[in-house]
Parts: C-alpha cells; sequence; structure tokens
C-alpha cells in the first residue's frame, strides 16, 4: 500500500479513514502507549462505532467512540490536505467518558 499505509476503512459517515505505519508508531511511542495493542480495536472504531461527535473545538475534526470493558476508545480523525480526499487519523486514546460535541452518528 501506498505511503506505508496500516489500513484504510469507510466509516458510518461514508468517507474513508487512512491509518500509515508512521502515524501509528508516534500515537503508540508518543502519545498514548496504553493503546499500543488496541490495533484491532481503532479498525473496529472507525467502521463500526458507537458514536460519532463533531470536535466542539472543531466541527470538521471527528470523535469516533468505541465501548471497551470500562472505558471507550476514542479515534480522532480529520480531513487531510485539500488534494487528498481521503480523512486521516489524528491520534487515540481510551478515555472514562465522551468529550462534549454535536452527535453526528449513533448505532
Amino acid at each position: 500500500m501506498p505511503r506505508s499505509i496500516l489500513f484504510q476503512v469507510t466509516t458510518p459517515l461514508g468517507y474513508r479513514v487512512v491509518l500509515t505505519r508512521n502515524r501509528w508508531r508516534a500515537i503508540i511511542r508518543f502519545k498514548h502507549p496504553a493503546v499500543a495493542s488496541y490495533e484491532k480495536e481503532v479498525r473496529q472504531c472507525l467502521r463500526s462505532p458507537d458514536v460519532i461527535r463533531a470536535s466542539a473545538k472543531d466541527p470538521d475534526v471527528h470523535l469516533y467512540y468505541l465501548a471497551l470493558e470500562n472505558r471507550c476508545l476514542c479515534v480522532v480523525v480529520a480531513r487531510g490536505r485539500s488534494e487528498e480526499p481521503d480523512c486521516f487519523v489524528v491520534t487515540a486514546y481510551l478515555a472514562k467518558r465522551l468529550k462534549q460535541g454535536d452527535e453526528l452518528w449513533k448505532r
């Protein structure tokens, strides 16, 4: 796959999201090491989330949530450069509750 893509999925909102190996490494090494073993769940969260919300700070940034055992997984997605049709994973982390923002989709 080009640009060392780890995976790409189509979300319930109808757009594709790409996660590159470099982005995943940055997330699990520097930002949120606790999600290192959650690669499969990140993909599942994008493909079949429980809730999708628009960020309260930037409505073009979407927060995908998937309930896990005692927390929820949040995957943050944003649009790439204007010449790239796909969105990309900004980060992923474990959260105790959902952040504020308009609800865009719910299972």
